[in-house]
């Protein structure tokens, strides 16, 4: 069974299982925090996928990173993950709780880089348009890159809008040469 699979399966449980608790955003705030650690670090990723550290090993480490960080539930449940063997797609099963968790909730994160830095009213602008458009709360994260001579480029999931002006210019040089340039 491949490990997008098997992480499919566990983050579901664990989406099961949160959802069973009385507070919830609480608990995926934890995770947050344990997904965010283990992005943040290749060490830790190391020890994670290392077959040489032993699982009491692993355990003792991931209970000493995250002793004061988290709840006694997600701390369980890391030691659970540890113990099944399965350490090694920790980050895969957060990932795809939050997937999982942002369907549940109707909401849509986008990633977008623009050329320069769009005002506040540009941003809310964008986030009405993409909101109709995918018919879900959207969250924009923005970045600015420097590459991109103007307009933006906005991910949403495997999707992406190309909104740049090099990509409207690859678009009328098409219909230019197909001679197809009536709208």
């Amino acid at each position: 069974m491949s490990n997008l699979r098997v992480a499919n399966r566990y983050a579901s449980a664990l989406m099961a299982l949160t959802n069973e608790q009385k507070k919830p955003a609480a608990i995926a705030e934890d995770l947050q925090t344990v997904l965010t650690t283990v992005d943040g670090s290749r060490e830790l990723k190391n020890v994670l996928a290392s077959p040489i550290i032993s699982k009491d090993k692993k355990r003792e480490i991931l209970r000493s990173v995250f002793k004061k960080k988290v709840g006694e539930l997600v701390a369980g449940y890391i030691d659970i993950m540890v113990v099944k063997g399965r350490e090694s797609i920790l980050h895969d099963i957060l990932k795809q709780y939050f997937v999982l968790r942002d369907e549940e909730l109707g909401l849509v994160r986008v990633q977008v880089k623009t050329s320069a830095e769009f005002s506040s009213k540009q941003e809310k602008d964008l986030q009405k348009q993409l909101e109709v458009m995918t018919k879900k709360k959207v969250e924009i994260t923005f970045s600015v890159d420097k590459s991109i001579k103007g307009g933006f480029i906005a991910r949403v999931g495997d999707t992406v809008l190309d909104g740049s002006v090099k990509r409207q210019l690859e678009i009328l040089k098409l219909k230019l040469k197909e001679g197809s340039f009536n709208n």
